[in-house]
């Protein structure tokens, strides 16, 4: 600023930038009414004509208790509002980050106790007030808490990174899977003060490895079994070959010519299964609406004369992408054995956490020493593989099946879903 200017009579005013002018005014007019200055942040104009980002603190010159001018002390902030800029940017970006991010920021002192954490708790049903400066390990599955606990104390100890991998029940007891990644929280002096940490949701992850995992010792066991059957049967029929070779009563021959025939038979319904049942695991487990896939079955039978009875609202399941194959089964059983039935119902049973797939007949049901049996494999009269597959199916995801009707009165298959594999439909979902 040209000093020799200011001396010589030239008004302040030419050296701040015009839109300012009606805030300096307004600040100079309430200190020459008596107010305090609070400093106006205004720009100035250099005498190399670049601006400078300045604060004026004003005081009235007083004469004979009249206001007669002004004195004022001017401070150039330019390089602080540039640090305080450069500090907004980066608060903004921080905070656009953690509130975006699909994963919880989270952060604790050296007692595990929680000093952070980000918004994304509240997916989970819990608010800040819930979490900050409770334990950690409150929030962890008991029966995960003692490898969390031993992750962190060694951590702090050794100044570990650990990967870690156990559950967090959410405000309504539901069991969520994360993997947590974190590292050693530092002062200045380099003294540990706690751990940061990111905790990432990987329920649905761990569904489909638990599945994979499931079908493939399933696949083994049945290749097993069914080995072991097929290599049984044909010792039946090398043995009926043998006597076959040497008996001479046509009678005898004949009948053990059926013998072998029926063997064979079922030789080609055990490798038939197998090949039905290898489709089993095969695809990833996928969450299905329930109400399309009852559409689809029902299509099935349409000349059935059967009356069909469904009431669902929007619902989902995450099972093998055989379920319509279940629901299928489960119809066709019906009709096959209900013998006098006429009408099949398919409705829910929700409880706070539990949910059931009901499907009931007007059949003539299923006898009490029979209610398990028909799940076991070669239990039925056509081939006896269709509730035992379909039981082998909803395993995959850890769904459950059982008869709970009364013999005489009708059938009644329970589907018990476990919480986290089922849910209501929402926009969210239906993207």
């Amino acid at each position: 600023i040209n000093e020799e200017k200011i001396q010589n009579g030239v008004n302040v005013r030419e050296y701040i930038s015009p839109g300012d002018l009606e805030r300096m005014n307004t600040g100079l007019a309430r200190v020459g009414a008596g107010a305090k200055s609070q400093g106006e942040v205004v720009h100035l104009t250099r005498l190399d004509g670049t601006l400078m980002n300045a604060i004026v603190y004003t005081g009235p010159i007083i004469r004979n208790d009249a206001v007669i001018g002004f004195r004022g002390i001017v401070i150039d902030v330019t390089e602080r509002l540039k640090l305080e800029d450069a500090l907004k940017e980066s608060e903004e970006k921080y905070r656009a980050l953690t509130e975006n991010t699909p994963d919880i920021l989270f952060s604790t002192d050296m007692n595990g106790i929680i000093t952070y954490a980000s918004p994304q708790i509240a997916k989970y049903g819990f608010l800040e007030d819930d979490v900050m400066g409770k334990p950690f390990h409150i929030f962890v599955h008991p029966s995960d808490v003692h490898d969390v606990e031993s992750n962190l104390s060694r951590e702090l100890k050794e100044n570990a990174q650990f990967v870690s991998r156990f559950r967090i029940l959410d405000k309504w007891g539901i069991t969520n899977w994360f993997e947590e990644k974190s590292s050693l929280r530092l002062d200045i002096s380099g003294k540990p003060i706690g751990i940061y940490g990111i905790l990432r949701d990987i329920t649905e992850r761990k569904k489909v490895e638990d599945a994979i995992e499931i079908a493939n010792k399933k696949l083994n066991l049945m290749n097993q079994i069914t080995r072991h059957d097929i290599i049984n049967t044909i010792t039946g029929v090398l043995g009926c070959l043998d006597m076959a070779k040497s008996t001479t009563e046509p009678e005898m021959k004949e009948q053990l010519l059926d013998d072998i025939r029926e063997l064979t038979r079922v030789i080609q319904r055990h490798i038939t299964f197998t090949r039905e049942y290898q489709e089993v695991g095969v695809h990833l487990p996928q969450w299905q609406n329930v109400n399309d896939l009852i559409d689809k079955t029902i299509k099935n039978f349409t000349k059935s004369g059967i009356i069909f009875q469904s009431d669902f609202e929007n619902i989902e399941v995450y099972a093998d992408p055989l379920l319509e194959k279940v629901f299928y089964n489960l119809v066709d059983n019906a009709i096959r054995y209900g013998k006098k039935l006429t009408t099949i119902a398919i409705y829910p049973k929700i409880s706070d956490t539990d949910f059931s797939l009901i499907f009931e007949d007007n059949g003539v049901g299923v006898e009490p020493d029979m209610k398990r049996e028909i799940f076991k494999r070669g239990v039925g009269k056509n081939t006896g593989m269709g509730l035992f597959l379909t039981a082998e199916i909803l395993a995959i995801t850890g769904i459950s099946i059982e008869e709970a009707g009364t013999y005489g009165k009708g059938a009644c298959f329970e589907i018990r879903i476990p919480a986290g594999y089922w849910r209501f439909v929402t926009e969210e979902h239906a993207r």
